[in-house]
């Protein structure tokens, strides 16, 4: 099956992330290194609309959770999410997130013309990795029925990159 689209518009005050498809960990570093890099170059908020997204991975879940984390608790908030009732219940509600997030029913202000955001492969196997193991340990922090399963993943993945540090440092 096809893998997720990112596209980009800008607000009056920052920029809306519209997801498009099944979006997983090959969009996820893309979408969050955008939202990071936009908030620390100015912009007053970012939003990430899920209207159109069919689905999220872990590893995308946890991104946006980390940006939350960093973002969304900020008075007022920089970062907020996008989302229809429907698609709360369908993307956020199994791993209880929708009790998280900060939901908004419309980006503030007119979106400029959509433009696509390339999602580049990660620099290294190792970059890629990292990025899951965080996005895991973020997930791993809600309370919720997948907890210790994200708490494994993250530190079956910390095990594997320790791993691949030593053997790298014995070559």
């Amino acid at each position: 099956m096809a893998g997720g689209t990112l596209s980009v518009g800008r607000t009056a005050d920052g920029y809306c992330l519209r997801l498009h498809g099944r979006c997983t960990m090959n969009e996820s570093p893309a979408a969050h290194a955008f939202v990071e890099r936009s908030l620390r170059e100015g912009a007053q908020s970012v939003y990430v609309d899920v209207s159109e997204c069919a689905y999220l991975d872990s590893t995308f879940l946890g991104s946006l959770l980390d940006l939350h984390r960093r973002h969304g608790k900020e008075k007022p908030a920089k970062f907020a999410l996008l989302a229809t009732e429907e698609a709360r219940a369908k993307l956020f509600q199994p791993t209880h997130l929708h009790t998280v997030f900060n939901f908004a029913d419309a980006a503030p202000g007119s979106i400029e013309a959509w433009v696509d955001l390339p999602c580049l492969p990660a620099r290294t196997p190792g970059d890629l990795a990292r990025h899951v193991m965080e996005c895991h340990r973020r997930l791993a922090e809600v309370d919720g029925p997948s907890r210790a399963s994200f708490a494994a993943v993250a530190q079956q993945l910390e095990r594997e990159l320790s791993k691949s540090a030593g053997a790298g440092a014995n070559r």
